[in-house]
């Protein structure tokens, strides 16, 4: 059988070994090189520019506010759920005012869990100033029966631990990480103060 040969038509422009585009195993053009390298590229340094912005927005030398329990006063108890109105004083050592749109906390009693809070409050802490921001604090029976079992009639001092976080908006865009424990002064507590908890000493 005769063999037909046909000279092989020239490759066409950007389709050469090392071109412009790639050739796949179906014949089809591939993305081009040059393109996908750039893109691969601007998405590094978009991812870069990114990171260092979120860094960014920490004020430079930035001092953590101080967040304390300024009181605690019950609101609804009940044998399965008890509601306490926490007031916590935010102290800003920083030399500008600190914008503040909420903070979530975890308070324990005397080593024992006493119950998960939160403030939605927006306040504004003037420099080297303070202020008061009022929270709720939910527990159950369970927290409540540890903290029962724990009292002693005879403790002059009641230990407490408080952690969270504070969501800051100015002056910029950051959460803020607190850690404060200290002792009640049970003494202060008088007949007529009898449904507050106040007296917080660190």
């Amino acid at each position: 059988m005769a063999t037909c040969l046909r000279e092989a038509a020239p490759a066409k422009a950007g389709n050469a070994a090392g071109g412009f585009f790639q050739q796949t195993h179906e014949g089809k053009k591939s993305m081009p090189i040059v393109f996908s390298r750039r893109l691969r590229i601007s998405g590094t340094i978009v991812l870069v520019i990114g990171l260092m912005s979120a860094c960014s927005t920490l004020p430079r030398n930035f001092e953590t506010p101080e967040i304390s329990i300024a009181g605690i006063t019950p609101k609804d108890v009940t044998i399965f759920e008890q509601r306490f109105e926490v007031q916590l004083r935010i102290q800003n050592p920083n030399n500008f005012d600190l914008g503040l749109n909420g903070i979530r906390f975890e308070i324990e009693l005397n080593d024992k869990e006493f119950g998960n809070g939160t403030s939605p409050a927006k306040v504004i802490v003037p420099r080297l100033g303070s202020e008061v921001v009022t929270g709720e604090v939910i527990t159950g029976l369970g927290s409540f029966l540890r903290q029962v079992q724990g009292m002693n009639a005879t403790a002059a001092k009641l230990r407490y631990h408080l952690k969270g976080t504070a969501f800051a908006e100015s002056p910029g865009d950051f959460t803020i990480p607190f850690d404060d424990s200290g002792k009640v002064d049970v003494s202060v507590v008088t007949a007529q103060e009898s449904k507050c908890i106040s007296g917080f000493t660190r």
